[in-house]
């Protein structure tokens, strides 16, 4: 088995690692070792007489999840909810909960 890292800049909420382990849970010839939505970053072990990284990226972008560079995992998300590029958005802290925040809240 070889190991290999990928960044996969759409990977970028639990619902996508979930998503992403799930397309390898059945391959025997792959094991996802670590996924992390917050780095991007997808980390497995292959059996390289099987399979290869570049079967291994097009499994993963037939999937919608294209395999990109470092610097495109910076990058913001391309399917922000509506409510968030609608502008901006004005609200007021209740006290109470100003009150209530902190490491030194009370139960």
């Amino acid at each position: 088995m070889e190991q290999l890292a990928l960044i996969v800049p759409g990977m970028w909420a639990d619902h996508h690692v979930i998503a992403v382990r799930g397309l390898f849970r059945d391959a025997e010839d792959i094991q996802v070792t670590g996924a992390s939505a917050m780095d991007a970053t997808l980390c497995l072990e292959y059996d390289p007489a099987t399979t290869d990284p570049q079967k291994i990226a097009a499994q993963l972008e037939q999937a919608g999840y294209a395999v990109g560079e470092a610097a495109d995992a910076a990058n913001s998300p391309t399917d922000k909810p509506e409510w968030l590029t609608a502008g901006v958005r004005v609200t007021a802290t209740d006290p109470a909960d100003l009150t209530m925040s902190g490491d030194h809240r009370k139960y």
